[in-house]
């Protein structure tokens, strides 16, 4: 029995890849859970990882790129609460029927909730792991009411994570209170 032409299947794929929602494209279930969505991800990347084509032509290769690229994005929203939940209740509400794309870049993401009792989630809204300890140990430090070391671990935190307007705002809270 010849081997399928695994030039078409990478075309087909190519051509239908707008088509599917980020649950068909891993072949799950909108029900799935995290280990489930982490499973068919890596099936998906035994697949179309690039590096595992890199002996095909220009096109492609570019085509596996791709391809390989929306099933990365695919993972990422897929594998974030909080992104999935506005994926699926946007996929809900499409008139068009056709799947909703979305970005998962840090800066994309909605803002950390706010924890009970009002304050931020520091550590959470730091996107640099190196920020994180540093914003952790600050949110310590202003439940301890030690605000002045609060202030110097924020200081850190933002020079890990520049831009971060959550660490920035906390950062600037903590100054008001020193004054």
């Amino acid at each position: 029995m010849p081997l399928p032409d695994t030039q078409a299947i990478i075309f087909s794929w190519l051509t239908v890849l707008d088509e599917l929602t980020y649950y068909e494209l891993f072949g799950i279930s909108s029900e799935a859970k995290s280990d489930e969505v982490r499973e068919a991800f890596h099936e998906f990347c035994d697949s179309f990882h690039p590096d595992r084509h890199i002996s095909r032509s220009l096109d492609e290769r570019r085509a596996v790129a791709t391809i390989f690229k929306r099933g990365t994005e695919a993972y990422l929203v897929l594998s974030d609460h909080v992104l999935r939940g506005h994926y699926d209740s946007q996929l809900a509400v499409r008139p068009d029927g056709r799947p909703q794309r979305m970005t998962a870049r840090p800066l994309s993401r909605p803002p950390p909730s706010i924890r009970e009792g009002g304050g931020l989630p520091l550590d959470e809204a730091a996107r640099s792991s190196a920020a994180r300890p540093f914003a952790r140990r600050a949110e310590e430090l202003i439940k301890k009411g030690d605000l002045r070391q609060a202030k110097l671990q924020l200081v850190m935190a933002n020079h890990r994570d520049p831009g971060n307007e959550i660490l920035e705002a906390a950062l600037r809270d903590i100054e008001a209170k020193i004054r």
